[in-house]
């Protein structure tokens, strides 16, 4: 269904980069979300020079009882289609993550790859987005992992970041504090080169066994979540570990591993010593994630990785840049 691609390659195609004016749609294909917030997102795009749009359908939940989807299955679908197909939008961006979109893989009509390629949008959110960074990998399209419109207001700095990606111009590298979670002896330091992968822990877990499952050999591997307890941190990696998703990756970045207010002890712990394992370059610390820091990244693109300097760096850009010779 999903089949034909070499997780381990850069992506083939290379959306045009975005200018002053240019169309992002917002969609809620998973949960619903704050307004509040959703609309200071939405300003902060038209603050560097975007211009977001979206229907009213976007504001849906479902069901009436205890909502967690922002509206049905064809409500949600069809909005991320027809974001897709509208020629005047040139990126996608997610309301919220949340759950939902893998129902949307197992819809009537689910979504063909050669959609994506056809549309060929630059795609931007993380947590259950993750289901999407995976089909635009196998559509041989990059993605963005970063802040989601009800994120986009609340960390300048990610913002910026965010149209330098856009615009295809060089951001520079992704900088943190290293850290050790345990003994260094269980933990690799070094360096690595590959396309940059990943997502949410929990999501990639569960695509295991289906037409979606993820393979990183050759990749840097990027891991984030929240609400997962040491026990349940461990059983996903073990999960990843033992379906061979992990196998030939050449390094982990893991990111945030808790939101706001959530006890952090014995998290990173957990999840040093499951990737132990692999022997391969282990970063923590990274700004990705949940806990009010998320730096936008290009997966599908080669990014070299210094675990002892705290620096993930793009090799590569997500778009092309239109110049006089080639317009």
């Amino acid at each position: 269904m999903f089949a034909g691609y070499h997780p381990g390659a850069p992506s083939t195609l290379r959306p045009q980069a975005l200018t002053a004016g240019d169309r992002v749609a917002l969609i809620a294909p998973a949960s619903p979300f704050d307004r509040e917030r959703f609309e200071r997102g939405a300003k902060a795009l038209q603050a560097i020079g975007l211009e977001p749009a979206f229907g009213e359908g976007i504001y849906s939940k479902h069901p009436e009882q205890d909502p967690y989807l922002a509206g049905t299955d064809e409500r949600r679908l069809s909005e991320l289609r027809s974001a897709l197909q509208d020629p005047a939008v040139r990126m996608i961006t997610l309301a919220r993550g949340g759950y939902g979109l893998m129902r949307l893989l197992h819809a009537p009509n689910p979504l063909e790859l050669g959609e994506l390629v056809t549309a060929q949008k630059l795609l931007l959110g993380y947590s259950d987005a993750t289901v999407l960074h995976e089909l635009w990998a196998r559509a041989g399209l990059p993605s963005i992992h970063g802040p989601m419109c009800t994120q986009l207001g609340e960390d300048v700095p990610a913002l910026e970041r965010l149209r330098e990606l856009v615009q295809g111009k060089d951001p520079g590298p992704v900088r943190w504090e290293p850290r050790a979670p345990i003994e260094s002896t269980l933990v690799r330091t070094g360096t690595a080169e590959g396309v940059l992968r990943g997502g949410n822990l929990a999501m990639l877990a569960a695509l295991c066994g289906t037409p979606l499952m993820p393979q990183f050999s050759g990749c840097i591997v990027l891991l984030e979540d929240l609400n997962e307890p040491p026990y349940r941190l461990d059983r996903l990696v073990t999960q990843l570990l033992l379906a061979g998703v992990l196998r030939g990756a050449r390094a982990v970045v893991v990111g945030d591993l808790v939101g706001a207010g959530e006890p952090s002890k014995g998290r990173a712990e957990a999840v040093a010593e499951r990737l132990s394992t692999l022997n391969i370059p282990l970063a923590f610390g990274a700004p990705f994630g949940h806990a009010g820091r998320n730096e936008p990244v290009a997966f599908g693109c080669r990014h070299a990785l210094d675990v002892a300097q705290g620096t993930l760096t793009p090799l590569e850009s997500p778009v092309s840049v239109r110049t006089a010779q080639n317009a």
